[in-house]
């Protein structure tokens, strides 16, 4: 879609009509320095047959990245906007004589004016509460939203306020790492806004299946958020299936080489699996509360059916996680099971020993005994009878206990 080039050199795309009958204002240029960490935000804008809007040539790639430093502005609206929003035609300055000037502040790339896109979904990075506070102050949130956006909580939740929608929930980018990224997600008319302080692959991975025309089947925020609720879950489904490949793996080392795995082995898998049963939980949770939702800005009523296959495939994921913790515990357990038998077998071991040299040191203690009188000591092979008799002791008791089976 073409873009406007602004006075300070960045690009911006012009703002979505409402589509409903509660307007968001559009941001307003923002005239302070960003302070320190800046803010970075993509822009995507879905053109209303739910594919990228094109970009003109000079400017690389359908989505457009702009950082906000020390000492520069984050550009939020065209330059050319009225008072009330609106945005001209074809701005232009007139001179003296009526004839148009050329446009000191901006200009249409690619001639006349492009349709205005459907949705615009701009992701924000950012670990600044300044920053971000004010990308969000145009919008003009209810407190709580904007406090909840400020300062994420770690748990999910799910808002709705006259404007709109807020989605808090949790994902990951690999399976077994220590903690959960948390994304939130504001749905405005016309607008769908990502929020995060770290980099979430699986964003990447759909702005990928939009450009490869895996889009949504409608072009509207609602249809973006089932979209990407939907991906959510097929992320969720590739990480319960490197779980359960590494937990078969591990049955295999058992049923191999017993010996070789410890306790200490599985526990890590174990607690990577608890972890990622309770995303299960707090995804389904945002999804329970989205599907009974009554929101007078964005309806979701045509979005129920969709929201319900993605429970239903949820549910299932949990049902499938659950059997996988059932069986990492079944591992669990029976690697202690082996512990104890290789204990067992140990004990046994320390026992036979005992009991054969138990006989040995009654033998050595009466010939340590002080007598004066004793017939053995007198005779030439009394120190070699009573040595081959302690032998034979040995080995008739070493004998008895491999007959009982000590030793298996």
């Amino acid at each position: 879609m073409p873009l406007r080039i602004a006075a300070n050199g960045g690009t911006h795309a012009p703002m979505s009509a409402s589509t409903t009958n509660a307007p968001i204002k559009p941001p307003k240029d923002a005239s302070q320095d960003a302070p320190e960490g800046g803010l970075r935000v993509r822009t995507l804008h879905l053109a209303p047959d739910c594919t990228i809007a094109a970009v003109p040539s000079g400017v690389s790639g359908e989505t457009a990245r702009t950082t906000a430093g020390p000492g520069e502005a984050q550009p939020a609206r065209p330059a050319y906007t009225r008072a009330d929003g609106t945005e001209p035609a074809k701005p232009a300055d007139a001179g003296a004589n009526g004839a148009e000037t050329p446009r000191p502040s901006g200009v249409w790339l690619g001639g006349a004016e492009p349709a205005r896109p459907a949705v615009i979904w701009q992701d924000v990075t950012t670990h600044s509460r300044d920053d971000l506070g004010r990308f969000l102050a145009p919008y003009e949130l209810p407190d709580d939203v904007t406090e909840a956006c400020l300062a994420p909580r770690r748990y999910p939740e799910v808002s709705v306020f006259p404007s709109g929608i807020m989605v808090h929930l949790p994902t990951r980018h690999v399976w077994d790492a220590s903690h959960g990224r948390y994304l939130t997600v504001l749905c405005l008319p016309g607008r769908m806004i990502t929020l995060h302080d770290e980099e979430i692959p699986l964003l990447d991975r759909l702005v990928q299946m939009i450009r490869s025309g895996n889009a949504p089947l409608q072009a509207s925020v609602q249809a973006l958020l089932i979209f990407l609720l939907d991906a959510c879950i097929d992320a969720n489904v590739h990480f319960y299936m490197e779980a359960r490949s590494r937990v078969e793996q591990l049955a295999e080392m058992l049923d191999d080489t017993p010996d070789a795995v410890t306790p200490d082995d599985i526990l890590p898998l174990k607690r990577a699996i608890t972890r990622l049963s309770i995303q299960f939980e707090d995804q389904f949770y945002c999804l329970a509360t989205l599907q009974t939702l009554q929101a007078t800005a964005l309806p979701l009523t045509s979005q129920r059916e969709g929201l319900r296959d993605i429970m239903d495939n949820q549910n299932h994921l949990a049902r499938s996680q659950a059997r996988l913790e059932m069986r990492l515990r079944d591992l669990y357990q029976f690697c202690l099971l082996v512990l104890q038998r290789r204990t067992d077998h140990r004990i046994r071991v320390l026992t036979v020993l005992t009991a054969v040299c138990m006989p040995l040191t009654v033998i050595a203690g009466v010939y340590g005994m002080n007598f004066r009188h004793m017939p053995e000591l007198d005779w030439d092979y009394g120190y070699y009878a009573v040595l081959a008799a302690m032998l034979a002791v040995a080995v008739g008791m070493m004998w008895f206990f491999h007959k009982r089976g000590w030793f298996r």
